[in-house]
């Protein structure tokens, strides 16, 4: 929406991928996530794994928009942009000695055009910053979709993570025997628990999408126009 705060965002980015589409992609994901997780018989083990990256989907969300400033916003997507860039870069060293690295250059150029029009945005903050931890990112989410409970969504992401990585102490608190964390293909859980953990990841979602709802309609105030 022209004058609402993502257009003050995405205004920036003209010629690249738009930050409200790098939202949209992630809450996309964590819709259809949660839709393969409700899908097909009892829960099993791969129901935690999906679920569990539903959150960390709607999380990022979040994150890409909840800072206060425009400064702060475009900051977070900068980043977001360079972190990916970055792995795919380990990766084409993994699977290549000689990997092409004209595509770090390109976006180190873009980053340096996107930033020096906003006042306090240093490019070098981008391209030297260490990847946010997954757990920040869901805890800052958790705090700020559940504030009346704001460890709703970090505590569900957790159980999720412990069962899917054969924590066998987190298992076991949700009702996975140790005998059934050995053999994965016959894992059974409580189905009230993992209704629980579901219904949690839908409602955390629906939140999650209204906040973007209002960050992509909600005015901005002290903008400039556009050059």
């Amino acid at each position: 929406m022209p004058g609402g705060r993502a257009f003050a965002v995405d205004r920036h980015f003209e010629g690249t991928f738009l930050p409200s589409d790098l939202v949209r992609t992630q809450l996309r994901l964590a819709q259809h996530y949660i839709e393969s997780a409700c899908g097909g018989g009892a829960p099993a083990l791969a129901s935690f794994v999906v679920l569990r990256v539903a959150i960390e989907c709607m999380a990022t969300a979040h994150w890409l928009i909840a800072d206060r400033s425009l400064r702060g916003r475009v900051e977070r997507f900068l980043k977001r942009m360079w972190w990916d860039t970055e792995s795919a870069v380990d990766m084409a060293v993994v699977a290549d000695a000689d990997p092409d690295l004209s595509a770090v250059y390109d976006l180190e150029e873009t980053i340096h055009e996107i930033a020096q029009p906003i006042k306090g945005l240093d490019p070098e903050k981008v391209t030297t910053s260490k990847r946010v931890a997954l757990s920040s990112i869901v805890q800052e989410a958790s705090r700020a979709v559940r504030p009346s409970y704001p460890t709703l969504m970090q505590s569900c992401w957790m159980a999720c993570a412990g069962v899917s990585h054969g924590n066998i102490s987190i298992s076991a608190g949700i009702g996975v025997e140790p005998r059934a964390v050995r053999n994965p293909a016959e894992h059974p859980i409580s189905m009230n628990v993992y209704a629980n953990f579901l219904e949690i990841a839908v409602t955390d979602l629906q939140t999650t999408v209204e906040l973007f709802m209002l960050y992509a309609t909600e005015e901005h105030k002290n903008r400039r126009p556009v050059s």
